[in-house]
């Protein structure tokens, strides 16, 4: 035999079965057809097949969830992908597979059937059926199995208490439009829940799917879906808590900063601007609802009064900071309470100034002893023997100093100023004038320096009361927003599971 031949063989033997084929293709579909004609004989889609009149219908319903698309918050719409399961029982389709070829059941457009017209009640966009007109599949016995797909916008009452750390339940309620609970009857197919099985967790979406039970309400001819979802928090704590928290952190900063930089104000506006600036944010991704405040926006709210107070109490630091002894006179009980007690409270401890002692002590209204007042050159206190130190050989020098004494002395009675010259005239040789001056001049720029560093001290008073204010209500602030924190963290539900 050629190769030829061994090549044909085959092909003949497929050619001789083609007939066969064709022939049990064309007596199946003969079936079918006739199936069909003989089922739809005399049927009308339009009337509710009910055997019994006093019995309704009864449509078994499964609602399996695919996607959740998205969750508008401002809106307060659910977005989901959905596959509609419904079944029920039409007497007028049951035939016997016998008399059909074995023919158990068969697949027809869903105009050609009844269907019951179950809608989305609480529907947001308008479109209240199936976007899907999918096939219906009959079988032997009468039961009609219809699965269309459908893409839904629902209403959602968004409760934003929580926010970001929040649980959102929304409600499908699907049911007959034009049918009465004595005419269709709604039950479940499976489990009394929503079917989670094909859901599709998108890495990209924001909520999570924790729960969805279902009920039956209305007498049962209305089915209601409870779909439970928690928000991931990891976006908005990047994006939203952790910037506000470090703004609070950043206003608390302020009484850390010196006054004397001049940069207090300047920190607590930007600070301020940053939150209004986070408040406009989060009011334009919820809803302008007035039954509930985030807990979010009170925060900021806090944060935003507070900084307020801050630059209230910053103006008030900043003019005592720069307060002295030719504009305000201390009190007693500010001395007290700003530079004994309360340093020590705040546990601040005050370096010792590097002043003359004799000064200071002068200031506080102790005892004068050694030194004396110089006419001519203003009340000024100064030693009496600044001469003496300044011209140790000289006997003029101590002349003068004699005569400075005597003219404090003679302030309380004890002797006059020209007795004391008479006495002294043939005891000393007198100064030329240039020394006189220069005695003078010595002494101006000594009380001028000691009247300069007792101005200081009382400037570093009012400086250091400045200080202690910021350090007590950097104090305050941090137990402030360390409670409104900790408050935040742990009142939310959700707080624990993000």
């Amino acid at each position: 035999m050629s190769k030829r031949s061994k090549l044909l063989l085959p092909s003949l033997a497929i050619v001789g079965l083609l007939p066969f084929v064709t022939v049990s293709s064309v007596f199946a579909s003969d079936d079918e057809e006739r199936l069909m004609m003989d089922v739809f004989k005399g049927y009308n889609s339009l009337i509710l097949p009910l055997r019994n009149d006093s019995q309704p219908i009864t449509v078994r319903m499964t609602l399996q969830l695919v996607l959740l698309i998205n969750v508008d918050e401002k809106d307060q719409i659910m977005h989901t992908n959905v596959w509609l399961t419904l079944k029920w029982k039409d007497f007028q389709m049951a035939w016997s597979p016998v008399n059909y070829g074995g023919i158990k059941e068969f697949r027809v457009s869903p105009d050609k059937v009844w269907l019951p017209d179950i809608v989305l009640f609480n529907n947001a966009d308008g479109n209240y059926e199936v976007s899907f007109m999918s096939n219906v599949i009959i079988d032997y016995r009468g039961n009609v199995l219809w699965v269309p797909p459908a893409i839904y916008k629902s209403s959602c009452i968004i409760d934003v208490e929580y926010f970001p750390f929040d649980e959102q339940v929304c409600h499908l309620v699907f049911g007959s439009w034009t049918y009465n609970e004595n005419e269709i009857k709604m039950e479940f197919e499976q489990a009394d829940s929503m079917d989670l099985s094909e859901y599709a967790k998108s890495v990209s979406s924001i909520w999570d799917v924790i729960d969805a039970p279902a009920s039956l309400v209305n007498r049962r001819s209305r089915i209601e879906y409870q779909l439970r979802i928690r928000r991931k928090t990891l976006f908005y704590t990047v994006v939203l808590i952790i910037p506000t928290v470090l703004m609070a952190f950043l206003s608390m900063a302020v009484f850390f900063l010196p006054t004397d930089s001049g940069e207090k104000m300047t920190l607590t506006i930007s600070v301020l601007l940053s939150i209004v600036v986070f408040l406009l944010v989060v009011s334009k991704i919820l809803p302008p609802t007035s039954s509930t405040i985030p807990l979010i926006s009170k925060y900021l709210l806090l944060t935003f009064v507070l900084n307020i107070v801050t630059i209230t109490v910053t103006v008030v630091i900043i003019n005592v900071y720069h307060r002295g002894p030719t504009t305000h006179r201390m009190p007693r009980w500010v001395r007290f309470v700003f530079l004994k007690l309360m340093p020590h409270l705040l546990c601040m401890k005050r370096p010792s100034p590097a002043i003359n002692r004799l000064a200071w002590h002068a200031a506080e209204g102790g005892d004068s002893d050694g030194l004396t007042t110089l006419p001519g050159v203003g009340q000024f206190t100064v030693p009496l023997n600044v001469s003496s130190a300044h011209h140790p050989n000289c006997p003029a020098a101590g002349k003068r100093d004699n005569k400075m004494e005597q003219k404090s002395e003679s302030a309380k009675g004890e002797a006059t100023e020209e007795q004391t010259e008479e006495n002294d005239r043939g005891k000393a040789i007198p100064l030329s004038a240039e020394a006189v001056r220069a005695v003078d001049s010595i002494e101006y720029i000594t009380e001028h320096m000691r009247r300069e560093e007792k101005h200081k001290t009382h400037r570093d008073d009012w400086k250091y009361v400045a200080m202690v204010i910021d350090r007590f209500l950097l104090y305050v602030s941090q137990w402030t927003f360390r409670d409104k924190q900790l408050q935040e963290v742990f009142v939310c539900p959700a707080a624990g599971h993000s």
